[in-house]
C-alpha cells in the first residue's frame, strides 16, 4: 500500500512538533555545514531566530578558531576521515548573537539513509551549571582557607568522635602531627575527670536529641600538659546516617592561669589587708584581752590568799576558780576570732547566710566600737536566701566598712556615733547596708572612691575600699556608695544568691 500525501503531512507535523517541543536546542545541517533546521530552544540559547540562521553556515554559532576549522572537519569526515565529534557528546564553547561566549554540551549524530547526508546537533546551555560549579568551587576554596588559616583549632569528625580532618592551629595546640590526630578520638584527648561530660554531649548529637553543644573541658597535649579548652561541636552533612561533626576548639589555658594568678594575688592582698586591719586595731584588741587577763589575775590572787590563810571557804574558792575558767574562755574567744580572721588560706566558697557572716564579724567589730565609744545597731531580715562566698573575705569587707564608719563619726558626740547595719533581699541579690551619721564622702572623692590609694585619713594608705571592692566584684557582686540624708554615708554590698543544687 502506498502512502497518501496526507500521511506525509501528518508525519511531518509530528516531526515538527517534536523538534519545536524539545527543551534542548536541535540544529540540523547538511553536509556543507548549512543550517536547515533551528528549533525554538536553539533560538533561546543562541539569541538568533530561525529565519536569521537557516541557510547560514553553522560556524556562525562558534567562536574562533573552531569556526574556521569546522568545514574542514566535515570534509575530512565525508572523505572517510575520523569523526571528531560525531557520535560523541562533549563540552564546547558557543557564541551567542551578541557575541557572548558560553559553555554548552553538544552531541552530534548523522541522519542515516538521507541523500545528501545531514547531521543533527543536540545542544544544551550549561552556563548556569558552570556558574554554580565555579561558585561552589570558590566557596569551597574560601572554606578551606578559613579552615586552614583559622587562629583557633578546628576539626571534622565522624559520629564516633574519630577525627577526619584537623587544621594547623589544632595540630599546633595539641602537639601531635596531623596524621597522628587522624587516628585519635576526641574522648582520647579528654581528661579523665571530664570524659563523662564530653561523652554525654556526644551521645546527644548521635541520638539527634541535640544539634550542637558547647562545653569547657580539659584536654591533654601530646607532652602531657593539661589544657583548658572550650569545645563547640555541631552535626553537619544532613541526615544522621551521612552526618559528621564539625568542631571548634578555643584554648583558655592562659586565661585560666591568669585568673588563677589574679585570684591568688587578690587573696594575698586581702590577707595583707586583714593583717593591717588588725594592726590598726591592736590597741583595742590588747585592751579586750587585758580585761579577762586582769580578771584572771585578780581571781587567782584571791585563791592564793584563801589557800595561805587555810580558809575552809570551799564555795568562795570554787566560785573564784570558775571565774578564772570563764575569763580564760573569754580571752580564748578573742584570740580564736583573730586567728580565724587573719588566717591565710585557700579561698573556699560555700553557701552561707549573710546574717551569720555579719554576726561573726560583729564580735570583732564590737572591740573597735567599744574602744571608740560607738554604737552598732542591726536590722537583719529573716529567711534570706544563702549566698555563695568566702566567709572570711566577706567578713573583711564588712569589718572594713564598720571601721571606716566609726572613724568617720569620731568628731560627733558619743551619743550620735551610731552605725546601722541592715540586710535585705534586693533585685540583684542579698544586700548588706551600712549607714553611719558621719559627714559622708566629698563629691570630689566619689568617682575614685574605690580606686587604690584614695583616703581622707591622715595615716591611711587608701587600700581598704579598693580591696573590698575587688573582693565583692570577684564574688560576682557589687559595692556601691550613696549619701544618707541628712548627713552620713551609706555603703551597700550586693551578693548574688547561691544557686540551689536541687
Amino acid at each position: 500500500m502506498s502512502a497518501k500525501p496526507s500521511d506525509f503531512d501528518e508525519i511531518n507535523a509530528r516531526f515538527r512538533g517534536v523538534i519545536d517541543a524539545a527543551v534542548d536546542g536541535i540544529i540540523l545541517i547538511d553536509e556543507r555545514g548549512v543550517i536547515e533546521t533551528f528549533n525554538p530552544a536553539a533560538e533561546r540559547i543562541f539569541g538568533w531566530t530561525a529565519a536569521e540562521v537557516i541557510g547560514q553556515n553553522v560556524s556562525t554559532l562558534m567562536p574562533e578558531p573552531d569556526a574556521s576549522r569546522h568545514d574542514g572537519y566535515i570534509k575530512r569526515y565525508l572523505s572517510g576521515g575520523p569523526a571528531q565529534i560525531i557520535g560523541i557528546g562533549r563540552e564546547v564553547v558557543g557564541r551567542r548573537r551578541n557575541g557572548q561566549l558560553f559553555p554548552l554540551e553538544l552531541a552530534v549524530g548523522q541522519l542515516q539513509h538521507l541523500k545528501p547526508r545531514r547531521f543533527v546537533g543536540m545542544v544544551r546551555d550549561i552556563s548556569q551549571r558552570r556558574a554554580m560549579e565555579q561558585a561552589l568551587a570558590a566557596r569551597e576554596q574560601e572554606l578551606r582557607l578559613m579552615f586552614d588559616g583559622a587562629p583557633i583549632g578546628m576539626f571534622t569528625a565522624g559520629l564516633d568522635g574519630l577525627f577526619n580532618e584537623v587544621n594547623p592551629a589544632l595540630v599546633k595546640l595539641l602537639g601531635y602531627s596531623g596524621s597522628e590526630l587522624l587516628k585519635i578520638r576526641c574522648a582520647d584527648l579528654t581528661h579523665d575527670g571530664d570524659r563523662a561530660l564530653l561523652e554525654r554531649a556526644y551521645r546527644g548529637l548521635v541520638s539527634g536529641t541535640r544539634s550542637s553543644f558547647n562545653c569547657r573541658v580539659r584536654w591533654l597535649r601530646n607532652d602531657g600538659e593539661v589544657l583548658s579548652v572550650e569545645l563547640h561541636a555541631a552535626v553537619a552533612g544532613g541526615s544522621m546516617s551521612a552526618g559528621f561533626i564539625i568542631g571548634q576548639v578555643i584554648d583558655h589555658s592562659e586565661q585560666v592561669r591568669s585568673e588563677l594568678e589574679s585570684r591568688e594575688a587578690r587573696e594575698r592582698l586581702a590577707h595583707v589587708g586583714r593583717v593591717t586591719t588588725l594592726g590598726e586595731m591592736a590597741s583595742a584588741i590588747a585592751h579586750e584581752i587585758n580585761q579577762p587577763l586582769t580578771a584572771i589575775s585578780s581571781y587567782a590572787q584571791v585563791c592564793i590568799r584563801l589557800m595561805n590563810q587555810g580558809s575552809a571557804d570551799q564555795q568562795l574558792l570554787l566560785e573564784s576558780l570558775q571565774a578564772i575558767a570563764a575569763q580564760a574562755l573569754r580571752a580564748g574567744d578573742v584570740v580564736r576570732r583573730i586567728r580565724g580572721f587573719v588566717s591565710h588560706r585557700d579561698g573556699g566558697r560555700e553557701a552561707v547566710a549573710l546574717n551569720e557572716v555579719i554576726a561573726s564579724v560583729l564580735e570583732l567589730a564590737a572591740i573597735d566600737a567599744s574602744a571608740n565609744q560607738a554604737q552598732i545597731t542591726t536590722s537583719l531580715a529573716a529567711e534570706l536566701p544563702p549566698v555563695l562566698v568566702d566567709p572570711v573575705q566577706i567578713q573583711q569587707v564588712c569589718l572594713n566598712l564598720i571601721r571606716n564608719a566609726i572613724d568617720a563619726m569620731m568628731e560627733l558626740p558619743e551619743r550620735e556615733r551610731v552605725l546601722l547595719i541592715e540586710t535585705r533581699l534586693g533585685e540583684e541579690g542579698v544586700e548588706a547596708v551600712f549607714t553611719d551619721r558621719g559627714p559622708g564622702v566629698a563629691a570630689a572623692m566619689r568617682e575614685r572612691l574605690f580606686q587604690p590609694f584614695q583616703t581622707t585619713k591622715v595615716e591611711g594608705m587608701g587600700m581598704g575600699l579598693s580591696i573590698s571592692f575587688s573582693i565583692v566584684s570577684a564574688h560576682g557582686g557589687s559595692l556601691r556608695y550613696f549619701d544618707a540624708p541628712p548627713a552620713g554615708a551609706r555603703f551597700i554590698i550586693t551578693l548574688p544568691v547561691a544557686l540551689s543544687s536541687a
